[in-house]
Formats: structure tokens, C-alpha cells, sequence
């Protein structure tokens, strides 16, 4: 593919793009193609590292993971990046028409060619918050293509594909996780992804499975083809073919 694209990632928590597309995200922006990332919440329910539970108030733990979240998206490169504010630990119970309406705007502002997002199981850990990513990002891909859904968020643009993030099965390390039909080598930028993920020094209680993680993968992030209006034919090592 020569022309520029561009692709959306929507994800729930910052430190998400870091586990899981950092890599590619590094990538398509190398081969000149735009990129933007749409991140739910500011984990202000989670745990931060190093500090005793009860020492902190969410507010403060949502203003160090938004600051962490900047650094760590400065490192990977995205053109256009934008945090919610949407309940941490309760994306789910969110007004569906409301998260819909933000990330349908999203999708009409940027016009992206492809969306990435997790998968319907939580992407393996089967967080709650990362099943309803999926759930507002598959909805808002299919109505931000309808121009009497949301009038008032932009006009119409319907993206060609959606991938949910996948992995291959892994025998001594099983999880659920969609099956992948595309895979990305982004051994090149393993380095600069581990930048990125120490950049979210509050979430260092996953520090030893994230680089389990970057060990297993073999400098691979995998995708699934979820839905595809793009009329391409098809190449496993291309999100646009």
C-alpha cells in the first residue's frame, strides 16, 4: 500500500496501548501512516506500585496515570491521542449512547482507514473494562459510518476494517484470546516498546508479565480480522491488505 492510512486504536486504561500495539503503532507511523489512539478511562480504580493501598485517592492515581499515559504515547509516536474520563472498573455500566457518541467522533475527526481495539474476551485477561472497549469500539466503527447516528459528532465516515488484538495459542501459557490472522514483526521496536511500558511506573506490579510477554511473542504483535468492508484480498502482514 503506498497512499497514507490511518489507524485508531481504542483501548480502556493508559498502559493498554504499551501491552499491546506499542510495536506497531511504532511501525505504521515509520511508514508514514497516521496514527491515533483513544484511551476510555484513567485507571483511577487500579493498584499503584510501591505505595500502600488506601495511601492515595483515586483523583491522585488518575492524574499520575494520565501524566504516564502522555510520556508513554510521546515514546510510541501516536499523531493524535485523546483521554476520557469514562469510570474506571465500570466502563460497562457507562451510558452506551454517550461512549458511543465519543468514540464515533473520534472515528469521524481522524477518518481512519482501520480500528484496533481488544477483543470481545478481554484480550486474554478478560478484564471486565476491556470487554466493553471492545463492545464501544466495534459500535462506534459500524455507527460512525450512518449519517443519522450522532449528527451532531461530525459528519459520516465508515472505516474499511476492524482488528481485535489477538495472540497464537501458546501451550504452556494458554489464555483466551482470538485467533490471529494478521501478525506484525515489530522486533525493531522492542526496545522502544519497553519504553514505553516503564513509562507507567504505577503499574510495575505487571512488569514481570509484560516482558514475559515481549519474551513469548518473539518480537510478533498478532491481530484478528474482525470485520472487513475494505474488499482487499487479503495479506497476513498488513493491516490494509
Amino acid at each position: 500500500m503506498t497512499r497514507v492510512a490511518t489507524v485508531l486504536f481504542v483501548y480502556a486504561h493508559p498502559d493498554d496501548e504499551s501491552f499491546g500495539i506499542a510495536g506497531t503503532a511504532m511501525k505504521l507511523k515509520d511508514e508514514g501512516h497516521i496514527t491515533g489512539l483513544l484511551t476510555l478511562t484513567r485507571g483511577d480504580v487500579g493498584m499503584w506500585f510501591g505505595r500502600e493501598k488506601g495511601s492515595w485517592t483515586p483523583e491522585e492515581l488518575a492524574r499520575e496515570r494520565s501524566k504516564e499515559w502522555r510520556e508513554a504515547t510521546k515514546v510510541i509516536g501516536f499523531d493524535h491521542c485523546r483521554l476520557l474520563e469514562w469510570p474506571d472498573g465500570g466502563l460497562g455500566d457507562s451510558p452506551v449512547e454517550r461512549v458511543t457518541a465519543d468514540v464515533v467522533q473520534l472515528v469521524r475527526e481522524l477518518r481512519p482507514d482501520v480500528v484496533c481495539t481488544f477483543g470481545p474476551e478481554g484480550a486474554g485477561s478478560e478484564h471486565d473494562d476491556h470487554r466493553a472497549a471492545s463492545f464501544f469500539a466495534l459500535r462506534g466503527f459500524h455507527r460512525a459510518g450512518l449519517a443519522d447516528q450522532y449528527p451532531d459528532r461530525g459528519p459520516a465516515h465508515q472505516a474499511k476494517r476492524l482488528f481485535f488484538n489477538a495472540s497464537p495459542f501458546i501451550a504452556d501459557f494458554p489464555i483466551i484470546a482470538m485467533t490471529p490472522t494478521h501478525t506484525i514483526d515489530i522486533k525493531k521496536y522492542e526496545e522502544r516498546k519497553k519504553q514505553a511500558f516503564e513509562c507507567h511506573k504505577t503499574q510495575f506490579k505487571d512488569r514481570d508479565r509484560f516482558y514475559q510477554m515481549i519474551e513469548r511473542r518473539g518480537g510478533k504483535e498478532s491481530f484478528h480480522l474482525a470485520v472487513d468492508r475494505s474488499g482487499t484480498t487479503g495479506s497476513a502482514d498488513d493491516l490494509f491488505q
